[in-house]
């Protein structure tokens, strides 16, 4: 992407270098959720939180995902993403959907990463998405037995709205914040406790980036 779209990761080094200290901290598989605005957003993580070399050597910190089958369907790029790589589709089904959660909820518990936007979809309002977000992110969470989850904030200079792609010659801007989730409910309360814990960490992560890049944020 650097090459070919002449894409640019600010502080990418800082980044890496922050998410190797995070690896260090949770060598029992964690739970990443980011903001979603565009197509490529987990291949622009991929990028941002390590080098090919590094995830050779520690290849289950290299994220799986979970996209949407239909999309993957219907857009050949999904496609393309989905074989580069780590991928367990979800279905709209019901049932085949639950059966994609719990193998992700195995993998979390058995060391890997696993990347989930909570949103559910690209936000079209170009913010995050506080409204129709998805619960299924909280009982994930809850099955994989992990203290913590890996908040992402990841936005282009010229991102207003979602977009299949980012422009040409794109900086992104990425911020990392480790959260502990606390609930003191059961079932599907505690499910919905924790997403909506999530999603108001990436809108004060996304505050904050607007409070720093004050000529980038979208005119209501």
């Amino acid at each position: 992407m650097k090459y070919i779209k002449n894409y640019r990761i600010r502080d990418l080094q800082s980044i890496r270098q922050q998410f190797k200290q995070i690896r260090r901290q949770n060598p029992s598989g964690l739970l990443i959720c980011p903001n979603h605005l565009t197509y490529i957003d987990s291949l622009l993580l991929a990028w941002a939180f390590s080098s090919m070399g590094s995830y050779l050597l520690h290849f289950r910190t290299f994220c799986w995902n979970l996209p949407n089958a239909r999309n993957v369907q219907e857009s050949l790029l999904y496609r393309v993403i989905c074989y580069l790589g780590k991928c367990i589709l979800i279905d709209e089904d019901p049932e085949k959907a639950k059966q994609t959660m719990n193998k992700a909820a195995y993998l979390l518990h058995h060391g890997h990463y696993v990347m989930i936007f909570p949103e559910g979809r690209r936000s079209q309002s170009g913010r995050v998405d506080n409204e129709n977000y998805i619960y299924g992110v909280g009982k994930l969470h809850m099955d994989s037995h992990l203290n913590q989850v890996l908040c992402v904030y990841l936005r282009g200079d010229k991102q207003q709205t979602a977009s299949k792609m980012p422009d040409n010659g794109e900086r992104f801007n990425i911020k990392m914040k480790l959260q502990t989730i606390d609930s003191e409910h059961q079932g599907r309360r505690a499910m919905r406790a924790a997403a909506g814990q999530i999603i108001n960490n990436l809108e004060n992560m996304e505050k904050a980036h607007f409070e720093q890049f004050p000529l980038s944020k979208q005119t209501p």
